[in-house]
């Protein structure tokens, strides 16, 4: 299949750094404006979108505690179980 014109890759912005709900949250809404403008524009809290991006949000950050738990636990010196 040829392309005819050259096609622009959209540079991401994801911060994978974000371990926190809020952090994850804002990073997600930043993200959906940036990359769904004309598709997603209800921000408010009682919308069935920001439901989503706050259950989004919510595994991320169960999903992220768990990491740093275990990752803590694999270490000798900051292992809390027996």
């Amino acid at each position: 299949m040829a392309y005819g014109k050259k096609q622009s890759i959209v540079p991401s912005n994801v911060n994978y750094t974000s371990k926190d709900f809020s952090t994850i949250k804002a990073d997600l809404i930043e993200y959906t404006k940036a990359y769904f403008p004309d598709t997603y524009k209800d921000f408010n809290e009682t919308s069935p979108g920001m439901m989503l991006i706050e259950l989004a949000s919510y595994v991320g950050d169960v999903l992220s505690y768990y990491i740093d738990y275990n990752y803590k636990e694999s270490l000798l010196t900051t292992a809390t179980e027996r």
